[in-house]
């Protein structure tokens, strides 16, 4: 579905686009909750677009029978296809976690889960109703292009979702001081492949650490 490499978002646009998504749910309802919470998780530059679609929400929430939604900040998607049958652990935002909650509220209010339990595809399909079918990656991909084409200013017209993913892998990179250590736990790739982004400055402790300094930025940025 790419037509060309992925870029880094210019940083404009970056903020046009998070104004855009925030206001997005207001005119599209369930599928503007949706948009809004899988583009912000691949903001946050942890999974690519198959692996996260291949997300069950009970891998995300911390109580899969509890009334009270609560998106966990440390998730596992099991064992799959979309990961070559390993285990993948990986941190969220807060900005990530907020709009999950959200879209999953929506989605439990108006029928879209199988039952009150929290449980099964994260992404459902807006058709049929009611079954809670996985969204595909082509609606996930028409989902986008609808979304960025409403967003007026942009420097340019063929932003795709995998430019979400490398800018925010960018954005952690330079929070984590570069440290492939860190970029290889978060992004999932190897070592050798995450030293491309710089090996000249210290590395941050831990994962978590980077994920507050990426709170922090998103809060100043709204």
């Amino acid at each position: 579905m790419r037509s060309r490499p992925a870029l880094v978002m210019d940083t404009r646009d970056q903020a046009r686009i998070a104004a855009a998504l925030e206001r997005w749910p207001e005119r599209e309802g369930f599928v503007g909750y949706r948009t809004r919470a899988f583009v912000y998780l691949l903001w946050d530059g942890a999974l690519r677009t198959g692996s996260a679609i291949a997300l069950n929400i009970e891998e995300v929430v911390r109580d899969s029978v509890g009334s009270r939604i609560h998106v966990v900040e440390q998730a596992t998607l099991r064992a799959c296809e979309a990961n070559r049958y390993l285990p993948r652990s990986f941190e969220m935002t807060e900005r990530a976690r907020a709009a999950i909650a959200d879209y999953l509220k929506v989605a439990r209010k108006e029928g879209c889960l199988l039952g009150e339990r929290l449980k099964g595809p994260l992404w459902i399909a807006s058709h049929p109703h009611g079954v809670q079918q996985r969204m595909g990656q082509r609606t996930a991909v028409q989902a986008w292009h609808t979304f960025i084409s409403a967003v007026n200013g942009l420097s340019r017209d063929d932003l795709q979702l995998d430019d979400v993913v490398l800018t925010g892998r960018v954005a952690f990179a330079k929070a984590a001081n570069s440290s492939s250590e860190l970029i290889s736990a978060h992004t999932g790739v190897r070592s050798r492949a995450a030293a491309r982004y710089s090996e000249h400055l210290a590395p941050q402790s831990r994962t978590r650490d980077v994920i507050s300094q990426l709170n922090q930025q998103h809060k100043r940025k709204a």
